[in-house]
């Protein structure tokens, strides 16, 4: 069976990340087992560095690799929506981002690791290795939709790992967590970042409209 140059560009892109969300599942699990895993609303000056180191390693390196791969192989970072377009959107929407973390008034290690948290190893990772990587490659192949179904449905999965990997699910409760993910949390959010970022052609604002979304539970919660 012959694989086309066509087919390979979608799957290659599709392989290397679902290896990075498998090495996601695996490495939470890991977190759980030793007792690393820290909740964003736990942080204190003494386990920040335990925290950021956890979260460098699940969410920052991943993203390393994935710019690596770009320059390896010789693809230019603007193709993966790192650009400046839309610089007043995404002026505005930092802005928003900013007036929020300041009316959060939450100035301790928790309240800026949090703002830090949810643009910086929640927002950006994901937009860029599930919208910037793997949604543009496969809408250049095979159209938007076929890049948002594909791409949200590797976004939506992680969503379940956590409550499952804690619950101790069984594998079956396990696959039903995971597919009631694909829909909401993948699909169709997804599809949204994607379109967003394919009208503003720039990831930044995919990223600080996720971020805002995100971050705006804190200030709720609180």
């Amino acid at each position: 069976m012959v694989i086309t140059k066509k087919a390979k560009n979608i799957l290659l892109p599709t392989l290397l990340t679902s290896i990075y969300v498998i090495f996601i599942y695996f490495f939470m699990a890991y977190q759980v087992k030793k007792g690393l895993l820290i909740s964003i609303h736990e942080i204190s000056s003494f386990n920040v560095g335990t925290k950021f180191l956890c979260d460098f390693i699940s969410s920052l390196l991943p993203v390393i690799v994935f710019l690596l791969i770009t320059i390896v192989q010789k693809k230019p970072l603007k193709e993966a929506g790192i650009t400046l377009k839309s610089p007043i959107l995404i002026a505005v929407l930092f802005s928003v981002y900013l007036v929020m973390f300041f009316g959060n008034g939450d100035f301790t290690i928790r309240g800026i690791y949090e703002s830090f948290f949810y643009l910086l190893i929640v927002a950006f990772p994901e937009e860029f290795i599930f919208r910037g990587y793997l949604f543009t490659a496969v809408d250049r192949e095979a159209g938007f939709w076929a890049g948002a179904v594909i791409s949200g449905i590797l976004f939506g999965i992680p969503h379940a790992f956590m409550p499952s990997i804690l619950n101790g699910d069984p594998p079956w409760e396990f696959i039903l967590s995971m597919m009631s993910e694909l829909l909401g949390q993948g699909i169709l959010a997804g599809g949204i970042f994607a379109l967003l970022y394919k009208k503003s052609k720039t990831l930044f604002v995919p990223v600080l409209i996720h971020a805002i979304l995100d971050y705006s539970g804190v200030l709720f919660a609180g």
